[in-house]
């Protein structure tokens, strides 16, 4: 069992899509599970501006689809609290790394930081829901401070932040998606120049 991980990445540093590029795909490459399907899972609502991140990042995803892998929550067909448990009976678990993506509530400081884990997330505990734990790996877009009225702080989250934020995390998803669909193209050309 590998112990958890999880950076904090600020969106205002030049340097943030190379850094959450290879934090994630580093992070892919030590979960110790064997899968043949990636699924993206991406949860929250276009109706709250902060809780917006996730179907914002599957939006992105799903228009990319030269890569092999499933999405699910977008802003046409968001999963939220309705129907998380329902989505997830979609997904064979065992056999599929799960990257789940979400909006997070945390420190003053960590406003517009996209935090990165190699564990789940349990959506909606900053709103006080007890939603299932979700993922192998995590993406969670800090957009607002937690405390008092957090559902009336996501509302008044600025949208060109969480825009942006979702950007960079599509962005790195799909750094993701491209690396580990190269590994088979690589190891089997390498099995051919061995075995001529």
């Amino acid at each position: 069992m590998l112990k958890v991980k999880k950076v904090y990445v600020n969106t205002s540093d030049k340097m943030c899509q190379y850094r959450l590029n290879q934090e994630a795909y580093n992070l892919v490459n030590q979960i110790d599970k064997k899968y043949n399907r990636i699924a993206v899972v991406c949860i929250g609502t276009d109706r709250s501006t902060g809780d917006s991140f996730g179907p914002l990042v599957g939006f992105m995803l799903s228009r990319c689809r030269i890569y092999d892998f499933d999405v699910y929550g977008t802003i046409e067909e968001p999963v939220h609290a309705m129907n998380l448990k329902e989505t997830l009976e979609k997904i064979d678990i065992d056999n599929t790394l799960v990257i789940a993506v979400d909006a997070s509530i945390g420190r003053v400081d960590h406003i517009g930081h996209i935090g990165l884990s190699n564990g789940s997330i349990k959506p909606g505990s900053g709103v006080g829901k007890d939603l299932p734990e979700v993922g192998d790996i995590s993406f969670s877009g800090v957009v607002t401070i937690a405390g008092i009225m957090p559902q009336i702080m996501l509302q008044n989250t600025s949208l060109g932040m969480v825009y942006k934020m979702a950007e960079i995390t599509a962005n790195s998803i799909k750094y993701v998606l491209y690396k580990k669909q190269l590994e088979p193209q690589r190891a089997k050309r390498i099995s051919s120049f061995a075995t001529a």
